[in-house]
């Protein structure tokens, strides 16, 4: 009796599997795998092994692979599509960052004689800085809600290319909504920066 495997790929389920000596099934006993566990370097052993099995007959070919390299090999497929994933999500991540930032210095380019007007009547610079700020939240709340519900509602589509992790992790989730706001911010800083610096003088004869 042993432990239930998987056999073939990491994304089978486990099976009824019932183990026989080579010599009850001959058509297999042309081709036969053996299965070495130790704790030294897998290349010393598989030096040793090549010499053991070269003392028997030189004609019998051999060939090698560690677990690790096996299980690389049945995700090259999944490895593949999550480094595109990055890549694109990444760029798209960086587009969205631009045109965050366009929009908000246009924001600020249309309000110019507004706060400029607000700046001389006194208002700090502070509040300049939170009226550019709630712009950028009301975009970020906007996206964010958007981005979830599409999320969730198309998610399950993917699910056959996910190993190891479900369609709707909730972890992931929360570390891609964390990631947002730090991008917003970023967007966001330089065009209030440029609004807290507005010379109401200039503001005023803006046109």
């Amino acid at each position: 009796m042993v432990k239930s495997a998987k056999y073939d790929s990491l994304r089978e389920d486990n099976s009824v599997t019932a183990y026989f000596p080579i010599t009850q099934v001959p058509e297999h006993a042309e081709a036969q795998s053996f299965e070495l566990r130790t704790a030294m370097r897998p290349a010393v052993l598989m030096a040793q092994v090549q010499d053991a099995v070269a003392q028997v007959s030189k004609a019998i070919p051999l060939e090698s692979s560690t677990l690790a390299q096996q299980v690389d090999d049945s995700l090259m497929q999944e490895r593949l599509l999550a480094t595109l994933s990055t890549f694109f999500g990444g760029l798209a991540l960086l587009l969205a960052m631009i045109g965050l930032y366009g929009a908000l210095s246009y924001l600020v380019t249309q309000r110019q004689v507004e706060f400029g007007i607000r700046m001389a009547r006194g208002a700090p610079e502070a509040s300049i800085l939170g009226l550019v700020m709630r712009d950028v939240s009301l975009v970020l709340a906007g996206g964010v809600a958007a981005g979830v519900g599409l999320s969730l509602a198309t998610v399950g589509l993917l699910q056959k290319m996910l190993f190891g992790l479900a369609a709707r992790d909730s972890v992931t989730m929360l570390a891609a909504i964390g990631v947002l706001p730090i991008v917003a911010i970023c967007a966001g800083y330089l065009p209030a920066r440029r609004a807290m610096r507005v010379d109401p003088m200039v503001a005023l004869r803006y046109e």
